[in-house]
């Protein structure tokens, strides 16, 4: 391309290929030239470790009277270098050559070149990255094996542990890769790693310095030397955790636009790439609404440093103001000091202070004026009017989408209020009074702090949750702490909708799953003993799954909302329970519970952080990674007494996950010495369970009108401890620990799979339990199937995984020991099509219109097995039945070459139309049938084109030698027969004139009467008698050294 002329150095690195008088052209030493020379290997490698050029060709402008060099044009590749070349040679040369003086011929390509270059940027409106890392981006490509769409993200200098060498290279972050690239001395080294074979990512201590140590199921990698290790690793985490969410998310929920938006002029950045500023940004906006509670689609702006005023005790706190879309939210530098969540639809203007107290400055202050709580006045901004401006702007275009009276559709159905309003009238005169106590203590709270969503949200709060919320205030409350006020807000007529839509679907399949839980949902809470609290969990979970479908329904769902339900309005349960689903606990409810799996393994880490010895205890007796799952998945509602679980659900919904593992630890803690006493897994549980059944609350004592005694665990001694001794977890940490057990949690997946497929596919082959894990492992990667894609309720998880055509191609040529020869491509074709045909689940009466052109691993495992272990005669067989042209014929004879399994037989045997078919051949065995050969001719002889084996070399030689076979010993005559009158003994194929089978035909001159066909037996007999096929076809090829070099290319 053309670059403004500049001047520039002339050194050996380059050598010239071309020149005139005015003009070289260069070409980089170490490029398209033999790497022998000692300059040629020192370039290269200089280039590869320092990156100081990628473009290999260049051309150069100087006057012969002058030794200054100027650069006009540069290129990657040798093609655009000579097209640039050529234009010089036809639309310079020619003037130069007329111009006397030395400074008016640079002068005038100096012109010439600028006014290339700026039309060049003028037809390049849509290339916004750097130029820097457009050439990286090309590099990328062209030492890669990946796919031509794939995007580079960026690039990082570091140094590749190969033994106790470090090769100094270059690695390449892109969408779904990792890729590293060293060249040093004459000597190439390429790594391609996909993220979703990472295994684990760590930071660990190298030789020198800080590493990274990359784990796959095949190999250990560590990468040293980064000049900027801490956001190389925050970029490896995200893509990984980007590629593994893109894994576990169902079928169409991962939308890979949310994570990389489209890029414009105006958002392009300078220097970085757009997808590395979007995943920084991506980052930074999941933290924020992470840590207030807002809803999903919310993108954080900016932030930056200032302070607010609190008027309930009249101080300057410091801290951060964050800006998105529609909120304005305040989090001080000292953790949970006070945060305030400002809904921008709540404001009314914002403006500079006209008169405040002398401890604030004046010139760096402004005033947020809300509707419902008054001013909240920020100070010490080190740019207070772009900050003024950027809420202005955002307030006006707010006000100008909102209507002034929102319309909300009138519910033609009447909402359930709480429910324990039906039952509060049993409370005892002791718990009236305990609960008047608790609302008097927070009407002061709010009265000094505020209430809603824009409430101070203080340290202060924590003692009114741990003595509980009172019933009364509980609705309001978790749903301004989990955030479900603001979703409810800026959806005012969805829950109508989605309870509409629920009604009229009666037919759908997750309706019949809730209809058989809601029954189960707290049985012996009087709210779910009578149709009124049936009817109102159904209609939640029936919405929520409309409203969701995502998510659906999965069961302990039914648990949480009844609890919601007894506390909230239907509507007010709908946003909570959405808000639970959806952030506070994310990927929990799902069909294979993923999020919970999850935390299970960062509960594991905590417990070997916090409690070493017992955790050692539980890794023993096995359910260190379980014990924790029910506990979780229904917030304590099923492991707790129901009184005592309604206080850990009142704290979750202030501070979130860190509740869960804070308290399972705790009682964890409390169990200490009687767990490290257990000698097996019944016996821990049955600690647990004792302890737990025991824990009690002030509500069960005044409703049971007992004295307060210490003899049994209190829950608000457990919270309180919880808080006290494990209050050092946090949601910034607890993410950290989801990355790296999220992608434990999908190898872990992965390897249950592997391990089902082998466990059932084992009797249908020869291969080993190891083997087949291989085979399957390389499989799933070919299919590109999510896991949890692959749900099929009438399948094994394993038999949902498929491959199509162009997926089995692939297969075919690392895998199958056949893909040899001229034309390997058209057996390739030829197999998949005749193992279409066995797929199919009416697989022996089915027309080639009705197949699913896929094949499952149970029917590829068998197809390997014959290609490995057959015997000759099968796989003679295989070849046979493959190169029929008519598939009524082919499918007649599968069941010689694949056995029907008793599960098989009552499949295929199903149909009346195979009954039909089958019902006069079924007291005897099925036969192979004929090639036939339709020939408008005779010949006395036919011709196979024969495969001729080096037995030494074990290579192929096409084409040597045909063997000539009289048509007496080998083919018998036949009439034609209508295909209506075919039944399964006198079925015939055609064999078309591109296969491997041809007529010479002689009788040119007499028209037949007759067919000819070849039997199988009478071409086992024919190849019987050739001992080079024999030796070819009894060779033990090894599926190891196979799957090697699959992983070799894909793997590694």
């Amino acid at each position: 391309m053309w670059v403004k002329p500049s001047e520039i150095l002339v050194t050996a690195f380059w050598s010239t290929d071309r020149a005139n008088p005015y003009f070289a052209l260069q070409r980089r030493r170490g490029q398209d030239e033999e790497r022998s020379g000692f300059t040629s290997l020192f370039v290269a490698t200089i280039d590869s470790v320092f990156e100081t050029k990628t473009n290999r060709y260049r051309i150069l402008h100087q006057r012969p009277d002058s030794e200054v060099y100027h650069l006009v044009a540069e290129a990657d590749t040798k093609h655009e270098i000579e097209q640039h070349w050529k234009w010089i040679e036809e639309n310079l040369m020619p003037t130069l050559g007329t111009i006397d003086k030395g400074v008016d011929v640079t002068d005038y390509v100096t012109c010439k070149i600028k006014s290339l270059c700026a039309q060049s940027d003028d037809n390049e409106l849509d290339d916004f990255e750097s130029e820097k890392f457009k050439n990286a981006a090309k590099k990328f490509h062209k030492l890669f094996t990946v796919p031509s769409d794939e995007k580079l993200v960026t690039y990082y200098s570091c140094s590749y542990w190969k033994g106790h060498v470090p090769r100094q290279g270059w690695m390449y972050l892109s969408v779904n890769y990792l890729c590293f690239y060293s060249y040093l001395l004459g000597k190439d080294l390429t790594i391609v790693l996909k993220f979703t074979d990472i295994t684990s990512l760590e930071r660990v201590q190298a030789y020198l310095s800080e590493a990274i140590r990359i784990s796959t199921r095949v190999n250990v990698h560590e990468f040293t030397m980064f000049r900027r290790i801490d956001e190389t690793f925050q970029m490896l985490e995200q893509l990984a955790n980007f590629a593994a969410k893109k894994l576990l998310s169902d079928k169409g929920a991962f939308k890979e636009e949310d994570f990389f938006p489209a890029v414009t002029k105006k958002t392009a950045p300078k220097v970085i790439s757009q997808l590395k500023r979007d995943l920084d940004a991506k980052s930074r906006s999941e933290t924020y609404r992470c840590r207030f509670r807002l809803p999903r689609n919310e993108r954080l702006d900016g932030e930056t440093s200032c302070s607010l005023w609190t008027p309930y005790n009249r101080q300057n706190v410091s801290g951060k103001i964050y800006i998105s879309s529609d909120f304005i939210c305040f989090a001080s530098r000292v953790h949970h000091q006070v945060n305030v969540i400002i809904p921008l639809r709540n404001v009314m203007v914002v403006e500079k202070p006209t008169q405040i107290t002398s401890d604030i400055d004046n010139s760096t202050a402004l005033i947020i004026l809300t509707k419902e709580r008054g001013n909240f006045l920020f100070s010490n901004f080190a740019e207070r009017e772009i900050v003024i401006n950027k809420l202005s702007d955002m307030l006006s275009q707010l006000q100008g989408t909102l209507s002034p009276t929102p319309s909300i559709t009138q519910s033609p159905f009447e909402l359930s209020n709480p429910l324990y309003t039906q039952f509060c009238e049993t409370y005892s005169d002791r718990r009236r009074s305990l609960e008047k106590t608790k609302e008097a203590a927070w009407d002061n709270h709010f009265l000094l702090y505020g209430k809603g969503p824009t409430m101070y949200r203080t340290n202060e709060i924590y003692e009114l949750l741990f003595n509980g919320l009172p019933d009364s205030m509980r609705s309001e409350i978790w749903l301004n702490f989990s955030g479900a006020i603001h979703e409810k807000t800026l959806n005012p007529n969805v829950y109508i909708e989605s309870v509409q839509k629920s009604r009229e679907n009666n037919n759908d399949q997750i309706f019949e799953e809730i209809e058989r839980d809601v029954y189960r949902a707290l049985p012996d809470h009087k709210a779910f003993q009578n149709e009124n609290g049936i009817n109102a969990l159904r209609h939640l979970l029936r919405s929520y799954a409309c409203y969701n479908p995502d998510v659906g329904y999965c069961q302990a769902m039914n648990i949480i909302g009844g609890v919601l339900l007894l506390y909230m309005n239907e509507e007010d349960a709908f946003w909570t329970l959405a808000s639970i689903c959806e952030r506070l606990l994310p990927d929990y409810y799902n069909t294979k519970v993923v999020g919970a799996l999850i935390d299970q393994g960062v509960f594991t880490d905590y417990c070997k952080e916090y409690l070493p010895d017992l955790y050692e205890k539980l890794k023993t007796l096995g359910i260190a990674s379980c014990i924790s799952l029910s506990w979780f998945l229904t917030l304590f509602v099923c492991v707790l007494p129901f009184d005592s679980a309604i206080y850990v659900m009142d704290i979750f919904f202030f501070d979130g996950i860190k509740v869960l593992f804070q308290i399972a630890l705790v009682i964890l803690y409390e169990n200490r010495d009687k767990l490290l006493k257990c000698n097996d897994d019944g016996d821990a549980i049955l600690v647990l369970t004792s302890y737990l059944e025991t824990i009690t609350n002030p509500i069960r004592k005044l409703d049971e009108k007992e004295e307060s005694t210490d003899e049994n665990p209190s829950i608000v001694d457990l919270i309180k401890q919880s808080y006290m001794n494990y209050n050092g977890i946090n949601e910034d940490d607890v993410n950290k620990l989801r990355l790296k057990h999220r992608l434990k949690v999908v190898q872990g997946m992965g390897e249950s799979l592997s391990q089902s497929a082998a466990k059932n596919t084992i009797k249908y082959c020869q291969f080993k339990e190891s083997e087949i894990k291989d085979l399957f492992y390389v499989f799933k990667d070919t299919s590109r199937i999510s896991l949890t894609e692959a749900v099929d309720p009438r399948k094994l998880a394993y038999e949902t995984y498929r491959v199509g055509k162009t997926e089995f191609a692939v297969l075919y040529k690392y895998i199958s020991p056949w893909y040899v020869g001229e034309a390997p491509e058209h057996l390739c074709e030829l197999l998949f099509h005749t193992i279409c045909l066995y797929s199919n689940s009416s697989m022996y009466t089915s027309s080639p219109n009705t197949l699913s052109h896929e094949i499952d691993f149970p029917k590829f495992i068998r197809l390997c097995n014959i290609l490995y272990h057959g015997d000759f005669k099968l796989k003679l067989k295989l070849l046979f039945i493959a190169h029929f042209d008519d598939d009524d014929r082919r499918i007649q004879a599968l069941p010689t070459l694949f056995p029907i399994s008793q599960t098989e037989v009552r499949k295929s045997f199903s149909s009346t139309s195979l009954t039909s078919s089958t019902s006069s051949s079924t007291n005897r065995p099925i036969d192979i049938p004929d090639f036939i050969d339709e020939s408008d001719q005779v010949n006395n002889n036919i011709q196979i084109i024969k495969t001729s084996v080096d037995d030494t070399s074990q290579q192929d030689l096409i084409n040597e030698e045909p063997i000539h076979l009289k048509q007496s010993e080998i083919c018998k005559p036949f009439r034609r027969i209508s295909t209506s009158t075919l039944s399964s003994d006198t079925s015939s194929l055609t064999l078309s004139t591109d296969q491997h089978l041809t007529t010479d035909i002689d009788n040119a001159n007499n028209k037949i009467e007759y067919e000819w066909a070849i039997s199988f037996e009478q071409f086992e007999a024919a190849m019987n008698a050739e001992t080079s096929i024999i030796n070819w076809f009894e060779i033990k090829y090894l599926i190891d050294d196979k799957i090697a070099n699959y992983n070799q290319d894909f793997l590694r």
